[in-house]
């Protein structure tokens, strides 16, 4: 059955069956899905909850958004988010071009500062201390601090900034992602 009241939930549950290799027609078919969610996601879903979804029984309710990210996880994201986002960038996700303002580190000169930000508050001031390396030297409320050091190639407006490595006095940190859920938001060459 058709559901209109979040566009991407009919591609979802298609999704959803796809890869259950098996439309849900049935009460058992229900079931069985529950207990392949619990098996796969170790999380629970009941028969009734998957029923109200599909459509299969008349009591249609708008779907919680924990009861989306298990369908969504189910079928390899990490939750209805991220796979609402998918769906924007057409049927093969995996790769594609990107339309986004981007400032590459060749454009910033030695010792210029370079503002980053990103989702909820956080902002950093960089300075250019080699072809790709950048020192902070203002952080505000980020995990990363004063005085770090990385290097990156390019920053991109909208997209997450990954760092494999970052420095800090001399020991080498894990991997670091700036602005995960909504990218960068603040990118300006201080002049």
């Amino acid at each position: 059955m058709e559901r209109t009241d979040i566009p991407e939930l009919n591609a979802l549950m298609a999704d959803v069956e796809k890869k259950f290799n098996h439309p849900l027609n049935t009460s058992t078919d229900f079931r069985i899905l529950s207990a392949v969610l619990e098996y796969e996601c170790r999380e629970v879903l009941s028969a009734s909850t998957l029923k109200r979804l599909w459509g299969y029984v008349s009591q249609q309710t708008t779907p919680r958004l924990a009861t989306l990210d298990v369908l969504a996880r189910y079928i390899g994201y990490n939750g209805f988010k991220e796979y609402r986002l998918s769906l924007l960038g057409g049927a093969d996700d995996a790769s594609g071009y990107v339309d986004a303002h981007c400032i590459s580190a060749s454009e910033v000169g030695d010792d210029q500062i370079l503002c980053i930000g990103w989702e909820p508050d956080r902002l950093l001031k960089l300075r250019k201390k080699g072809p790709e390396t950048w020192e902070i030297v203002t952080s505000r409320n980020s995990k990363l601090r004063d005085g770090d050091c990385f290097e990156a190639s390019c920053f991109f407006k909208g997209l997450p900034l990954f760092l494999p490595a970052v420095i800090r006095g001399g020991e080498k940190l894990p991997s670091y992602i700036a602005g995960k859920k909504s990218g960068l938001n603040v990118l300006v060459i201080e002049s």
